[in-house]
């Protein structure tokens, strides 16, 4: 059971490191990749995200509070892209959580870093949630940033 359980550790760890890499790759090979902006929290609902022509990435930088959490946003996507979704935390000792929500409702995520690196099995409005981890800080507000990587089905085959 204890091997099992060191083996199940492992390739979770291994299937993140992976998704590491490849946002990293995705963002360096990408012709184009937004830049940074500072982002208000949209008054009636998530802000959308949208990936300039030819870009594989898009990355915002966003503020929490803990009375307007989480920070919703929205990415348009087809099924058998492949997304990559990554927190990461600006504010010193600030731990981050999200989830992604597929367009019927499906979801994943977890602690921050890599919350999400897979191909989409729909096409739709993606949904991603970004809050505070708050079993690693407990802060009233703070600062990360959201990058999303989305590699087009036909680059993936």
């Amino acid at each position: 059971m204890h091997e099992l359980l060191k083996l199940t550790l492992l390739k979770h760890q291994r299937r993140k490191i992976a998704g590491i890499v490849l946002a990293t790759l995705f963002a360096v090979v990408s012709p184009v990749t937004r830049s940074l902006a500072a982002d208000t929290p949209a008054a009636n609902g998530p802000q959308r995200i949208s990936l300039l022509a030819g870009a594989l990435s898009v990355q915002r930088r966003g503020e929490f509070k803990q009375e307007h959490a989480p920070v919703s946003y929205v990415v348009k996507s087809a099924k058998g892209d492949h997304m990559i979704v990554n927190i990461i935390p600006v504010t010193k000792g600030l731990t981050m959580a999200g989830t992604v929500t597929s367009p019927t409702g499906a979801t994943t995520g977890g602690p921050g870093g890599v919350i999400m690196n897979a191909t989409l099995k729909e096409s739709g409005d993606y949904r991603i949630e970004v809050n505070q981890h708050t079993m690693g800080s407990n802060y009233s507000s703070g600062n990360f940033i959201l990058e999303v990587i989305l590699a087009p089905a036909w680059l993936m085959h």
